[in-house]
């Protein structure tokens, strides 16, 4: 990604459902970019330096990611197709290692999250191979890449995590008790009530 900081991109970001809109305010606000709501998540168009920036100060994005692919999808074979298409070489090299999270949000897929996060895993190491000769290496506990797949109804999504861990962990918190309020919750609560800056705010917990 040297050398391409200005370059805009198609990026998407999860989010809790339902509070897509306040997530795609946020993001005007902080990179002065217009947002697509969709289904938990937003999608926009950003450079590496704005991405740089959303994910520093975004209360509301879980995570961020650089949008690879997007298109329709019936069958393990089309994601897999989709997902061939792309040179990796933009994103990784032969020395580092990667691992592919998957969701699926459809009932009548013939295929499970982890059958789709598989297959992605395949059509990387296939199209890295074809391009290099190297055959790259899985690892799920630490990987140096992560990617990131969604299929929600017949829409595929590829993405690569610019965020890493989830932006919604306060890591500051010693401990995160069960029984907490979700902090993206409590920042859509907050908007909701049109609560500002200058006022004080009572936390009841």
């Amino acid at each position: 990604m040297r050398g391409k900081s200005f370059l805009k991109m198609p990026c998407f970001a999860t989010t809790i459902n339902g509070l897509e809109c306040f997530a795609a305010e946020e993001c005007k606000e902080i990179i002065g970019v217009n947002a697509e709501p969709d289904v938990g998540k937003i999608i926009f168009d950003a450079d590496i330096d704005q991405l740089i920036r959303l994910n520093l100060s975004s209360r509301m994005l879980h995570k961020i990611f650089i949008m690879l692919a997007r298109e329709k999808v019936e069958t393990l074979e089309d994601v897999y197709r989709a997902a061939s298409q792309i040179d990796y070489t933009q994103f990784i090299n032969r020395n580092q290692t990667f691992a592919v999270q998957g969701e699926r949000h459809s009932k009548d897929k013939p295929f499970t999250s982890l059958d789709m996060a598989a297959a992605v895993g395949r059509a990387i190491i296939q199209s890295f191979r074809e391009k290099t000769g190297t055959r790259l290496r899985v690892n799920l506990d630490e990987p140096d890449v992560q990617f990131y797949c969604l299929v929600r109804d017949s829409e595929f999504f590829l993405g690569l995590n610019t965020t890493g861990k989830s932006l919604h962990r306060r890591f500051y918190r010693v401990f995160h008790h069960r029984a907490a309020l979700h902090p993206t919750i409590a920042v859509g609560m907050m908007k909701i009530a049109g609560w500002r800056r200058e006022q004080f705010l009572l936390d009841p917990m």
